[in-house]
Protein backbone atom coordinates (compact mmCIF):
# COMPACT_ATOMS: atom_id res chain seq x y z
CA UNK A 1 0.00 0.00 0.00
CA UNK A 2 3.26 2.10 0.46
CA UNK A 3 3.17 2.71 -3.19
CA UNK A 4 -0.23 4.59 -3.04
CA UNK A 5 0.72 7.32 -0.69
CA UNK A 6 2.83 9.35 -3.04
CA UNK A 7 1.18 9.28 -6.11
CA UNK A 8 -2.39 9.96 -4.91
CA UNK A 9 -2.10 13.04 -3.47
CA UNK A 10 -3.67 16.58 -4.68
CA UNK A 11 -6.82 17.86 -6.06
CA UNK A 12 -8.56 14.97 -8.66
CA UNK A 13 -11.33 15.74 -11.14
CA UNK A 14 -13.61 13.35 -13.01
CA UNK A 15 -11.94 12.88 -16.58
CA UNK A 16 -14.85 12.68 -18.68
CA UNK A 17 -17.02 15.41 -16.87
CA UNK A 18 -13.86 17.88 -17.79
CA UNK A 19 -12.96 16.34 -20.91
CA UNK A 20 -16.29 16.67 -22.66
CA UNK A 21 -16.39 20.62 -20.90
CA UNK A 22 -13.64 21.04 -23.10
CA UNK A 23 -14.56 19.18 -25.95
CA UNK A 24 -18.94 20.76 -26.51
CA UNK A 25 -17.17 24.26 -24.68
CA UNK A 26 -20.40 23.93 -22.25
CA UNK A 27 -21.06 22.52 -18.98
CA UNK A 28 -24.38 22.05 -19.83
CA UNK A 29 -23.54 19.44 -22.50
CA UNK A 30 -20.88 17.70 -20.15
CA UNK A 31 -23.98 17.31 -17.13
CA UNK A 32 -24.38 13.45 -17.86
CA UNK A 33 -21.01 12.89 -17.51
CA UNK A 34 -20.75 15.14 -14.26
CA UNK A 35 -22.40 12.70 -11.97
CA UNK A 36 -20.67 10.91 -8.69
CA UNK A 37 -17.74 12.35 -7.19
CA UNK A 38 -16.95 15.03 -9.54
CA UNK A 39 -14.11 16.08 -7.43
CA UNK A 40 -11.58 15.10 -4.73
CA UNK A 41 -9.10 16.42 -2.61
CA UNK A 42 -6.51 13.91 -1.02
CA UNK A 43 -3.73 15.10 1.83
CA UNK A 44 -1.51 12.01 2.98
CA UNK A 45 -0.28 14.51 5.63
CA UNK A 46 -3.88 14.29 7.01
CA UNK A 47 -3.41 10.19 7.61
CA UNK A 48 -4.55 8.91 10.96
CA UNK A 49 -3.63 5.20 11.86
CA UNK A 50 -4.32 4.11 8.01
CA UNK A 51 -6.93 6.05 6.93
CA UNK A 52 -7.66 9.74 5.58
CA UNK A 53 -10.88 11.80 5.48
CA UNK A 54 -11.21 12.62 1.74
CA UNK A 55 -13.93 15.89 1.00
CA UNK A 56 -14.98 15.36 -2.43
CA UNK A 57 -18.43 16.73 -4.05
CA UNK A 58 -20.98 14.59 -5.56
CA UNK A 59 -22.84 15.47 -9.03
CA UNK A 60 -20.82 19.00 -8.79
CA UNK A 61 -23.33 19.66 -6.11
CA UNK A 62 -23.08 18.44 -2.67
CA UNK A 63 -19.97 18.59 -0.55
CA UNK A 64 -19.47 15.17 2.02
CA UNK A 65 -16.46 13.46 3.43
CA UNK A 66 -15.35 9.63 2.48
CA UNK A 67 -13.00 7.31 4.33
CA UNK A 68 -9.83 6.37 2.33
CA UNK A 69 -8.48 3.30 4.19
CA UNK A 70 -5.40 2.01 3.35
CA UNK A 71 -6.54 -1.52 3.52
CA UNK A 72 -6.76 -3.74 0.55
CA UNK A 73 -9.81 -4.06 -1.44
CA UNK A 74 -11.04 -6.83 -3.44
CA UNK A 75 -7.75 -7.53 -5.16
CA UNK A 76 -4.48 -6.30 -4.33
CA UNK A 77 -4.29 -3.01 -6.46
CA UNK A 78 -7.60 -1.55 -4.67
CA UNK A 79 -7.65 0.16 -1.62
CA UNK A 80 -11.08 1.55 0.32
CA UNK A 81 -12.41 4.23 -0.32
CA UNK A 82 -16.09 4.46 1.44
CA UNK A 83 -18.25 1.96 -0.18
CA UNK A 84 -16.19 2.03 -3.06
CA UNK A 85 -12.57 0.90 -3.99
CA UNK A 86 -9.62 3.54 -5.52
CA UNK A 87 -7.10 1.79 -7.80
CA UNK A 88 -4.12 3.85 -9.87
CA UNK A 89 -2.68 3.83 -13.13
CA UNK A 90 0.69 5.22 -14.51
CA UNK A 91 0.47 6.07 -18.19
CA UNK A 92 3.52 8.08 -19.91
CA UNK A 93 4.57 9.81 -16.22
CA UNK A 94 0.79 10.53 -15.91
CA UNK A 95 -1.31 9.15 -12.80
CA UNK A 96 -4.86 8.52 -13.25
CA UNK A 97 -7.01 7.60 -10.27
CA UNK A 98 -10.19 4.82 -10.26
CA UNK A 99 -12.67 4.49 -8.48
CA UNK A 100 -14.76 0.77 -8.65
CA UNK A 101 -18.48 1.64 -7.72
CA UNK A 102 -19.88 -2.15 -7.32
CA UNK A 103 -23.74 -2.29 -7.19
CA UNK A 104 -24.66 -5.47 -5.51
CA UNK A 105 -28.21 -5.58 -6.92
CA UNK A 106 -26.99 -5.80 -10.99
CA UNK A 107 -23.75 -7.34 -9.77
CA UNK A 108 -21.93 -5.12 -12.00
CA UNK A 109 -18.93 -2.96 -11.37
CA UNK A 110 -18.50 0.56 -12.84
CA UNK A 111 -15.47 2.50 -12.86
CA UNK A 112 -14.85 6.55 -13.41
CA UNK A 113 -11.30 7.71 -13.79
CA UNK A 114 -10.38 11.05 -12.47
CA UNK A 115 -6.51 13.35 -13.12
CA UNK A 116 -4.82 15.65 -11.22
CA UNK A 117 -5.90 19.32 -11.71
CA UNK A 118 -3.89 20.73 -9.28
CA UNK A 119 -1.43 19.54 -6.45
CA UNK A 120 -3.21 21.77 -3.94
CA UNK A 121 -6.22 22.88 -2.58
CA UNK A 122 -7.26 26.04 -3.89
CA UNK A 123 -8.51 29.14 -1.13
CA UNK A 124 -11.88 29.24 -2.07
CA UNK A 125 -12.18 24.89 -1.82
CA UNK A 126 -12.81 22.03 -4.15
CA UNK A 127 -15.72 24.29 -5.66
CA UNK A 128 -12.76 26.67 -6.45
CA UNK A 129 -10.77 23.99 -8.11
CA UNK A 130 -13.57 22.51 -10.08
CA UNK A 131 -14.26 26.36 -11.38
CA UNK A 132 -10.54 26.76 -12.48
CA UNK A 133 -10.36 23.72 -13.93
CA UNK A 134 -13.72 24.99 -16.14
CA UNK A 135 -12.16 28.34 -17.08
CA UNK A 136 -8.84 26.59 -18.42
CA UNK A 137 -10.67 24.56 -20.51
CA UNK A 138 -12.94 26.43 -21.84
CA UNK A 139 -12.91 30.16 -21.09
CA UNK A 140 -9.64 31.69 -19.84
CA UNK A 141 -7.75 34.18 -22.01
CA UNK A 142 -6.94 37.45 -24.04
CA UNK A 143 -10.27 38.73 -25.96
CA UNK A 144 -10.66 41.10 -29.00
CA UNK A 145 -14.12 42.27 -29.65
CA UNK A 146 -17.42 44.41 -29.11
CA UNK A 147 -20.14 45.41 -27.09
CA UNK A 148 -24.08 45.65 -28.05
CA UNK A 149 -23.03 49.27 -29.45
CA UNK A 150 -20.20 48.21 -31.54
CA UNK A 151 -17.75 49.46 -29.13
CA UNK A 152 -14.34 47.74 -28.81
CA UNK A 153 -12.95 46.36 -25.66
CA UNK A 154 -9.94 44.06 -24.96
CA UNK A 155 -10.39 41.87 -21.94
CA UNK A 156 -8.83 39.06 -19.89
CA UNK A 157 -9.98 35.99 -18.20
CA UNK A 158 -7.74 34.68 -15.79
CA UNK A 159 -7.96 31.19 -14.56
CA UNK A 160 -8.87 32.26 -11.00
CA UNK A 161 -11.88 33.97 -12.56
CA UNK A 162 -10.63 37.24 -12.62
CA UNK A 163 -12.03 39.31 -15.62
CA UNK A 164 -10.42 42.82 -16.49
CA UNK A 165 -11.40 44.90 -19.47
CA UNK A 166 -15.39 44.43 -19.49
CA UNK A 167 -17.24 47.92 -18.04
CA UNK A 168 -17.86 47.54 -14.20
CA UNK A 169 -17.03 43.10 -14.30
CA UNK A 170 -14.47 41.86 -12.08
CA UNK A 171 -15.14 38.18 -11.72
CA UNK A 172 -16.72 35.66 -13.66
CA UNK A 173 -18.05 31.82 -12.70
CA UNK A 174 -18.65 29.69 -14.97
CA UNK A 175 -22.00 28.12 -13.97
CA UNK A 176 -21.48 24.10 -13.75
CA UNK A 177 -23.99 23.24 -10.57
CA UNK A 178 -26.99 22.33 -12.97
CA UNK A 179 -28.82 21.36 -9.71
CA UNK A 180 -28.93 24.59 -8.07
CA UNK A 181 -29.86 25.95 -11.41
CA UNK A 182 -31.83 22.81 -13.59
CA UNK A 183 -33.95 25.45 -15.57
CA UNK A 184 -31.39 26.85 -17.66
CA UNK A 185 -31.59 26.10 -21.33
CA UNK A 186 -28.18 27.94 -21.84
CA UNK A 187 -24.83 27.50 -20.63
CA UNK A 188 -24.46 30.46 -18.24
CA UNK A 189 -21.79 32.90 -16.80
CA UNK A 190 -22.48 34.85 -13.40
CA UNK A 191 -20.09 38.46 -13.47
CA UNK A 192 -19.29 39.82 -9.54
CA UNK A 193 -21.00 36.48 -8.47
CA UNK A 194 -22.43 37.37 -4.56
CA UNK A 195 -21.81 41.00 -5.24
CA UNK A 196 -23.68 44.01 -5.61
CA UNK A 197 -23.32 44.32 -9.30
CA UNK A 198 -23.66 40.68 -10.30
CA UNK A 199 -25.19 40.14 -13.79
CA UNK A 200 -25.69 36.65 -15.64
CA UNK A 201 -25.26 36.28 -18.73
CA UNK A 202 -25.52 33.20 -21.42
CA UNK A 203 -22.76 32.49 -23.54
CA UNK A 204 -21.91 29.90 -26.15
CA UNK A 205 -18.69 29.47 -27.73
CA UNK A 206 -18.33 29.09 -31.13
CA UNK A 207 -14.37 27.96 -32.11
CA UNK A 208 -12.51 31.43 -30.50
CA UNK A 209 -15.70 33.35 -29.96
CA UNK A 210 -17.32 34.33 -27.12
CA UNK A 211 -20.90 35.31 -27.43
CA UNK A 212 -22.69 36.97 -24.42
CA UNK A 213 -26.49 37.23 -24.64
CA UNK A 214 -28.54 39.30 -21.63
CA UNK A 215 -31.77 37.05 -22.44
CA UNK A 216 -32.80 34.12 -24.55
CA UNK A 217 -34.62 36.58 -27.00
CA UNK A 218 -31.30 38.21 -27.83
CA UNK A 219 -29.90 34.57 -28.73
CA UNK A 220 -32.85 34.06 -31.25
CA UNK A 221 -31.93 37.20 -32.66
CA UNK A 222 -28.13 36.30 -32.47
CA UNK A 223 -27.27 40.10 -31.58
CA UNK A 224 -24.87 39.27 -28.21
CA UNK A 225 -24.75 41.86 -25.64
CA UNK A 226 -21.00 41.11 -26.13
CA UNK A 227 -19.01 39.34 -29.68
CA UNK A 228 -15.20 38.69 -27.91
CA UNK A 229 -12.58 36.77 -30.08
CA UNK A 230 -9.97 35.52 -28.25
CA UNK A 231 -6.48 36.21 -28.78
CA UNK A 232 -3.21 34.03 -28.98
CA UNK A 233 -0.92 34.83 -26.59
Amino acid sequence: MHQFKPLINGLWIKKDYIKKVKKSKSPLEAVDNGTGVTIMYIDTAQLKGDSITVPVVINNHEGTNVSLNFQPGKNTTTVEFGDDELSYKIKNGDTTLIIYHYNPQTKETATAQYIKAMPNKPAGGLAAGMSMAINKAILSGRYEGTDATGKKLTALFTDDGKVSGLPGLTTYYVQNDMITDPDHSHDEIIFNLNGKNQKAYSFIINKKTLSLYDNAEQIKSNKPSYSLKRKRD
